[in-house]
């Protein structure tokens, strides 16, 4: 049976420890100049920046809380992250689907709660056809995130993204 390091300091008889470590160091370098050059388009450099103006959907909120987002508060992740600037605020009658007692569906006035639609503004990267509120936060639309104002914590939906 053949020792993993013969007396000669060769791994099986065939190859150095020294040079073991030369070739280790020569992928190491390859796989360094291969990824520096061949780097995708990255959403975090400031020359990619344009100005991008999205909506977003806050579904069946109390008449308090509807009344505390204006335009011109500054609008947060839940992670205190800043991802733009409220421009325009609209609420309407919250509705939500009902079923009768034929079985048929209906949609019935939620008492109380309404439907508030905020126009956002903000800087955003852009990389691969994404958009990145701040360079981390990807606005995408049909997305549920939970956001907060100075005065508000809120779930919502980014209903539109549209840039320029």
């Amino acid at each position: 049976m053949k020792r993993i390091i013969d007396d000669r300091g060769r791994f099986f008889g065939l190859i150095s420890f020294i040079d073991v470590i030369v070739i280790a160091v020569v992928i190491v370098l390859a796989l360094v100049v291969f990824l520096r050059f061949n780097a995708s388009d990255n959403p975090v450099t400031a020359s990619n920046t344009v100005p991008v103006t999205y909506t977003i959907m806050i579904p069946g909120v109390r008449l308090s809380t509807a009344e505390q987002i204006v335009a011109g508060d500054n609008l947060y992740t839940e992670m205190s992250v800043l991802i733009g600037t409220i421009t325009d605020v609209n609420w309407v009658d919250a509705y939500a689907p009902e079923p009768l007692s034929d079985g048929t569906i209906v949609l019935g006035k939620v008492y109380e709660r309404y439907d508030v639609t905020l126009t956002v503004e903000a800087l955003c990267s852009t990389g691969e056809g994404r958009y990145y509120a701040n360079r981390v936060f990807e606005l995408s639309a049909n997305s549920e995130q939970k956001l907060q104002t100075k005065y508000n914590v809120f779930t919502a939906y980014i209903a539109s993204v549209i840039p320029g």
